[in-house]
């Protein structure tokens, strides 16, 4: 049988971007300024925005310079990468990328409607965002009955298809897409009789949450773990395992809802050279957002799980600036540079190659300085080291980190003539209350 992709001559593109979200579009958007580049964007969903399509508030403010709500932010990024000569290309599952050698042309296959297309570009830009995970992988045990959802599914659910996912709802998880999930199921008309928390600690900024919490008059149970999802066909309740003091007791529920826990949709860089972050499980970059393959970019939260779509959004907008510069350079190659790695409790840096000779470049804005790291747990009175071949280069004091934040490391003030370039910087944090304890 004949090779279906043989039956088409390839496409050629400059830039092939893969994902329709903030990123993606943003990327599109920056890329349209060159007329000469011949760009193509290719979105599975039918629709581009990604995930702000399904949100509330707050929306485009350090991007757009407006505050606005997550559909109509989706919809104006839309409007603006159409009226660009983008290439856009909706409900087309990019199912596999050929990385070609240094300065050579990679390989696309994309599946729509039209059948199977092959696609060649100079460069790509990976910007195919992050997952939630499943209960399954977080490993809670109990039957499998109607009413437990993700955070994106609730918001589809009730943004969108405007249906009422239950009565009763506990959140399981307090990370920042909690708080979406409360003004969500809001409102839709569902009540609230719990929020859950394994740590000690909120995994948000505890003002807002407790605004929350005291404005509809649901308990957060920190310091708790899901011992089982109780019921057959429906939901019914959940059993509660408090840690400190061994305590079971159960909520009364019909509804359950897992946020947070986000993991990089990384499926595509499988099987190719891209090196993947082991603390990440996205494809590590360098300060140019360039992965380890040349001409290959990644951006958003591909690189980390979820983070805030404006930041995600710049970052498209910034690996879109390095594919233009390198576009018309000769450069084939990856520079030298230094790579770093973390140490828990701090989750990830990213980037995760520093070049030494772009460090004193300035970044787009001040609200948008990098690299940067963020943190599993919610962390109080510590130190962050950042160390290479048994050589301290720099250390940071801080009062307290909130988990799944961003926070920069001034790496133009790392003694880097103490680096060891071989072995790399390692990262990792002390605290000075307890340093055997790395949770408060």
């Amino acid at each position: 049988m004949m090779n279906p992709i043989a039956l088409k001559e390839p496409v050629t593109l400059d830039v092939a971007i893969v994902g329709g979200g903030p990123a993606g579009i943003s990327a599109g958007l920056e890329l349209s300024r060159w007329p000469s580049l011949k760009i193509a964007l290719f979105e599975r969903d039918e629709r581009l925005g990604g995930m702000p399509r399904f949100c509330h508030f707050f929306f485009g403010m350090r991007d757009r310079k407006r505050i606005s709500t997550g559909p109509a932010y989706a919809r104006k990024l839309c409007a603006l990468i159409q009226k660009t000569p983008t290439q856009i290309h909706t409900g087309a599952t990019v199912l596999d990328i050929v990385p070609g050698g240094a300065g050579k042309i990679h390989d696309l296959h994309v599946l729509s409607s039209r059948g199977l297309t092959p696609y060649q570009s100079r460069f790509i830009l990976l910007a195919t965002g992050c997952f939630e995970r499943s209960r399954h992988a977080r490993g809670i045990p109990g039957s499998r009955p109607a009413g437990v959802f993700t955070t994106g599914t609730l918001q589809e659910l009730a943004n969108v298809r405007f249906l009422c996912p239950g009565k009763r709802a506990v959140i399981i998880g307090s990370e920042h897409v909690a708080l979406s999930s409360v003004l969500t199921l809001r409102r839709a008309g569902v009540s609230i009789v719990g929020m859950v928390e394994g740590q000690p600690e909120l995994q948000t900024h505890a003002f807002p949450a407790e605004v929350l919490r005291r404005f509809y008059g649901f308990p957060i149970y920190k310091d708790t773990s899901v011992k089982e999802i109780l019921g057959d066909e429906r939901v019914e309740g959940i059993e509660l395992f408090k840690e400190k003091t061994g305590a079971h007791f159960r909520v009364d529920c019909d509804t359950v809802i897992l946020t947070g826990k986000f993991r990089p949709e990384s499926s595509l860089i499988e099987n190719t050279p891209i090196k993947r972050d082991e603390a990440t499980d996205g494809p590590a970059v360098d300060m140019d957002f360039m992965t380890s393959v040349p001409n290959i970019y990644a951006a958003g939260n591909l690189l980390r799980g979820a983070d805030m779509h404006d930041l995600c959004a710049l970052e498209g907008k910034l690996a879109a600036r390095s594919i233009i510069k390198r576009s018309t350079s000769m450069d084939a190659g990856t520079e030298a540079g230094i790579s770093m790695k973390v140490e828990p409790p701090i989750r990830y840096v990213v980037p995760q190659k520093i070049v030494s000779g772009k460090l004193g470049r300035r970044p787009l804005s001040k609200l948008f300085p990098r690299p940067a790291v963020q943190v599993d747990s919610t962390l109080k009175n510590g130190t962050i080291e950042a160390w290479s071949g048994g050589k301290k280069l720099w250390e940071g004091r801080f009062r307290k980190l909130i988990a799944n934040s961003r926070y920069p490391l001034p790496v133009d003030k790392f003694h880097w003539n103490r680096a060891d370039f071989e072995h790399g910087v390692l990262l990792k944090i002390k605290l000075q209350d307890n340093p055997d304890l790395l949770k408060t």
